[in-house]
């Protein structure tokens, strides 16, 4: 999935358009890093409550985000999630830790164009490699 190219043909300006072009543009893509699915939020949920501990992050604080339009719109193949409103992009690791979590002043098709192009510093996703589009394969 080309991110970048995502972002200069789509006009989403809100989470929730956000999340239907993912879905709608990820369909048949084989083994995506990213995964983009309606019922993502709902397994967030779940993870906050399966986790529930003074360090991790609580239904309470979730519900306070989603009061400024906050959407989980990713999960990784490893676990961890991705969610955002209209100003700011959360890498949430899979262990909900609220230590660890990341923001960044940015939305989500701006987040996820600038990670893919290598921009993004993150502690919890993996470093994107720098490869040049036929690199010898």
């Amino acid at each position: 999935m080309n991110f970048h190219e995502i972002k200069e043909q789509s006009d989403v300006h809100d989470p929730h358009s956000f999340l239907q072009l993912m879905i709608t543009e990820q369909q048949g893509e084989d083994d995506p890093f990213f995964i983009f699915q309606t019922d993502i939020e709902q397994k967030f949920e779940t993870n906050i409550q399966f986790l529930a501990s003074e360090d991790t992050l609580s239904e309470a604080d979730y519900h306070y985000w989603k009061e400024t339009d906050f959407l989980i719109v990713s999960q990784t193949i490893d676990g961890d999630f991705i969610g955002g409103n209209m100003d700011e992009t959360f890498v949430i690791p899979s262990s909900l830790y609220k230590q660890d979590i990341e923001i960044y002043p940015l939305f989500l098709s701006d987040f996820f164009a600038s990670y893919e192009a290598g921009r993004i510093d993150s502690n919890i996703l993996p470093k994107v490699a720098k490869t040049e589009e036929n690199d010898g394969m």
